[in-house]
């Protein structure tokens, strides 16, 4: 995409999170630097709506902002949730990417992976959806669900969190890009 130095800003420390950023800007940039902290997102465990994580997303990005002193050029957010649909259940992502010199803020969502009924019913607002992936799927070590996700844990690694996050990570730069003029 470019070849300045890009300096990236995560509000993270996920491991699935970091990865799948780290992936895409290697990407996207021959030269950059990605940054990251876990910061709140100020909504609940397991967002329920678009409007709920987006607005997760924004939180990060302005907690981001307000502790950093130094130079960014992007600060990203990515937040996981779950949306209950009269077919079935699904979990996916959302990217934000805030373009600190324009204040533009473009997005990016992941594809859709269906809940087991078993998952969709202990589905809680205040109970993070790994937890109880972990207490239904009890042979997943946390150490593997922090790495593949509820996703991967439910497509048997065909699509794990970190591809969830890269897919809505590609969807928000890619906005970007075309915006930028940036495009191949």
């Amino acid at each position: 995409m470019q070849n300045k130095h890009v300096t990236i800003f995560l509000g993270s420390n996920n491991e699935a999170k970091i990865l799948s950023t780290q992936n895409i800007c290697e990407m996207l940039y021959q030269n950059f630097t990605l940054n990251h902290h876990a910061v709140s997102s100020g909504v609940s465990e397991t967002p329920e709506t678009d409007e709920e994580a987006i607005k997760g997303c924004y939180i990060r990005i302005d907690n981001i902002e307000s502790t950093i002193s130094d130079k960014v050029d992007y600060i990203i957010a990515l937040e996981g949730l779950t949306e209950k649909t009269s077919f079935g259940s699904f979990v996916y992502g959302w990217a934000v990417i805030k373009d600190v010199v324009s204040g533009k803020y473009y997005y990016g969502c992941s594809g859709k992976v269906m809940l087991p009924e078993a998952v969709s019913k202990s589905l809680s607002k205040d109970v993070k959806l790994s937890e109880s992936v972990l207490s239904l799927y009890p042979h997943i070590s946390s150490a593997d669900m922090d790495r593949i996700g509820t996703n991967g844990v439910l497509t048997n690694g065909l699509y794990t969190r970190v591809h969830e996050f890269e897919t809505a990570l590609k969807c928000a730069f890619g906005s970007l890009a075309v915006e930028k003029g940036n495009m191949r």
